[in-house]
This record gives structure tokens, C-alpha cells and sequence, in this order.
């Protein structure tokens, strides 16, 4: 996977095709993100639905298998980016853009699974078409507690199979982001709910702030790719 990744990409000279693709489907899922926040704006609520729900899913697919395949968090730590620029411009510049973005992805995986569960939660079908349902919207103490436990129980089976199948630190440490991402997802609406009772509110205002994270995503990205490949290109630094 990681070598065809490497090859040639189609954007621009120095690029490659997993930067390409990477970029391109930030840029759809962006666009997808904000048709579905429109139509959310003009009350079709079933159609935004499931435009948000195929999207989320695909992305929060893309990302995992992407990031797992290139593995760009470690080779942030590591340094081999690929970065073709001065080294004062990639301690103070470009790392800090990489490590934002990186930051931003996570929280992105975080809050789409929220967003689709709590929206289930705070809708209502009404002659056919999903509409939010205001009101107090709280979920169980005792569910809570359960998924707590059940979750801490893979993180401990995952943690031993790594260590019996002798996996890396890097694999181990994927491992534990992706349980702490559902750990996050669980304990951000118990968070959310004491500062937004009300479930309909409660969704349009962390909507809003998710279009707002994903705008912020697709920023990051497009500074990434052109210090990448742009502006740094490693084949400028090295002849």
C-alpha cells in the first residue's frame, strides 16, 4: 500500500498520489460536510441525514486506512516527511501546521461518530422526514458505566495481543488513539449534555462548531500539501 502511495501523483509535479488523494478527499468530504449543513439550514432534515451519515462514514474510513497506510503521525516524529525546506522553516512552520492538522483530524474522528449518534437521539420522524425534538435530552448513568467497562476491557485484550504478537510501539500506540478516540466520543456527551441540556439545540450549536473543525481541517491540509510539494518540494532541496 505505502509504495503504491508513493507513486507519481496527478496535481502537481513533486506530488504523490496518496498526498493527491489525501487532499482531493479532504476537499470532498468538506464540500459534502457543508451541502449537508445546508440542507440541514432549510429543513430537510432527512436528506441531510443521510448525506452526513454516507459521508461521515466514508471519512472516518478514508482517514484510519490512510493515516494507518502512510503512517504520518510517525513520520512526523521521526522526520521524514519529506520536507524540502529550510530547517527553521520546518521546526517553527510547517511541524506546528502538521501537528495542528493532525490534532484536528483526531478531534474530527471524535465528533463525527458524536454527531451521528446524538443526532439519532435528539430526532424524531415526523410523517417520514427526521426533525430534532426539543427537550432535555440525557442518556443512562448505568449505559454509561457499562460502555466504560466494555471499552476498557478491548483496550486490555488489544494491548495483550499486540504484546503476544510482538508489535511495535507505533502499532500499539494506533492502537490505544483509536480506543481513546471511542473513549473520547463516549465521554464528550456526557460533557455536552450538562453544558446543553436541550437535545435539539444541542445539535445545531455542535454542528455548527464541526463545520467550523472540518473548514479548519481543510486549511490545515491544503498549508501541508503546498509546503510539501509546493513551495518545499524535496526534490528542490536535494538538485
Amino acid at each position: 500500500m505505502q509504495e503504491f502511495l508513493k507513486k507519481p501523483g496527478f496535481m502537481v509535479q513533486s506530488g504523490t498520489l496518496g498526498a493527491d488523494l489525501s487532499y482531493l478527499l479532504a476537499v470532498v468530504f468538506t464540500v459534502l460536510f457543508l451541502v449537508a449543513w445546508w440542507m440541514a439550514k432549510k429543513g430537510q432534515g432527512t436528506r441531510h441525514h443521510k448525506l452526513i451519515f454516507v459521508s461521515a462514514v466514508s471519512m472516518v474510513v478514508y482517514f484510519v486506512a490512510y493515516y494507518y497506510a502512510r503512517s504520518l503521525g510517525v513520520l512526523a516524529l521521526e522526520g521524514k516527511e519529506g520536507f524540502g525546506g529550510p530547517p527553521e522553516v520546518y521546526t517553527s512552520v510547517f511541524l506546528p501546521v502538521l501537528y495542528t492538522h493532525l490534532t484536528l483530524v483526531t478531534l474530527g474522528l471524535i465528533m463525527v461518530p458524536y454527531m451521528i449518534l446524538e443526532g439519532f437521539r435528539a430526532c424524531d420522524k415526523v410523517n417520514g422526514d427526521y426533525v430534532l425534538k426539543p427537550g432535555e435530552l440525557k442518556a443512562d448513568p448505568k449505559k454509561f458505566t457499562r460502555i466504560w467497562l466494555w471499552i476498557l476491557g478491548v483496550w486490555v485484550v488489544v494491548e495483550v495481543l499486540c504484546l503476544l504478537a510482538g508489535k511495535s510501539w507505533q502499532a500499539q500506540l494506533a492502537y490505544f488513539l483509536i480506543i481513546m478516540t471511542i473513549a473520547g466520543v463516549v465521554g464528550l456527551e456526557k460533557l455536552i449534555e450538562k453544558w446543553l441540556p436541550d437535545g435539539a439545540q444541542r445539535h445545531r450549536i455542535v454542528g455548527r462548531g464541526t463545520m467550523v473543525l472540518f473548514a479548519l481541517i481543510l486549511c490545515t491540509s491544503t498549508a501541508t500539501y503546498l509546503m510539501l510539494y509546493v513551495i518545499y518540494p524535496l526534490k528542490a532541496a536535494t538538485g
